[in-house]
């Protein structure tokens, strides 16, 4: 059913678990991504972000999702991951997403705050709710999200600014940066996790870890029990299945694109059930 983004964060807050929130290119993704959450009775996110638009177009995309959303048996959420400018998220907002994502993250700091300001209010007034970025989620280079060095601490989200973010904006949930990364891990990512329990005892409302694929199970589960209600996972998906497609084509049979396409959902579908596992949702819904 189609839930709002802050029912569902918000609980997962209350419960202390993650809701996974995974970027879908296709309709074979979004089916796969379904199926998983109704298996496993979990709570699901799908989202798309701003640079996934060239091969998965906004509003090509958004009526998927939304009868997605509508027809599951478990609570779904339709978000933009990643608008790049108020202009975006508007946009998110017609094509009928309950909740929106302003990345004004490589902005100066007043910029940041005036910029989602905007967007909080005009998304509000649509019954709309709002995710913002404060600090700097590094990029791998596989991802094409974003820039910069994540193992550096001044990338890393400030506990103060962080509160004073929440305050002035009105923002309903905050990705932070703690040493994540977008993309595809070249090795095993150092969290700072006593960053990550600063922040949540400073504001506590429900944050976001960007750049989950490929983070350790241990580093998960303490970002679970420090506050992370929502996790990205984008490129898992696209490894699973583009992993599919190769082995496919290396067995050698008769290529049948019907069948290709059932593969990738079911590829879809074990990534996101791994997940959801892995963040505890299973059973919350």
């Amino acid at each position: 059913m189609l839930t709002p983004f802050r029912e569902i964060i918000r609980d997962a807050h209350r419960r202390h678990y993650a809701v996974g929130a995974f970027n879908c290119l296709s309709v074979e993704n979004v089916m796969g991504a379904v199926a998983a959450a109704e298996e496993l009775h979990a709570p699901l996110i799908l989202q798309l972000a701003e640079v996934q638009f060239p091969g998965a177009p906004l509003e090509l995309m958004a009526p998927v999702f939304l009868q997605a959303a509508r027809s599951a048996k478990v609570p779904v959420a339709v978000h933009l991951d990643h608008g790049q400018s108020p202009e975006t998220c508007i946009r998110a907002i017609r094509a009928g997403f309950n909740s929106v994502m302003f990345d004004g993250a490589g902005l100066p700091l007043e910029e940041n705050i005036a910029q989602t300001r905007l967007v909080a209010r005009l998304a509000h007034a649509a019954g709309v709710d709002v995710e913002a970025e404060l600090g700097r989620v590094g990029d791998t280079g596989f991802g094409g999200e974003g820039t910069g060095d994540a193992a550096t601490a001044d990338v890393f989200t400030d506990v103060e600014e962080s509160a004073r973010f929440i305050a002035e904006t009105g923002a309903d949930a905050l990705a932070i940066a703690i040493g994540n990364l977008h993309g595809r891990y070249i090795a095993t990512p150092r969290l700072n996790i006593g960053r990550l329990r600063e922040i949540d005892a400073r504001n506590g409302i429900p944050l976001v870890l960007h750049g989950g694929s490929g983070t350790s199970e241990e580093d998960f589960k303490s970002c679970i029990g420090n506050g992370i209600c929502k996790i990205n996972v984008a490129t898992a998906m696209q490894l699973a299945a583009t992993d599919e497609i190769c082995s496919y084509i290396a067995a050698g049979a008769s290529p049948n694109y019907i069948d290709l396409k059932s593969r990738i959902t079911e590829a879809s579908r074990r990534v996101v059930a791994a997940h959801i596992r892995l963040f505890e949702s299973d059973g919350k819904a």
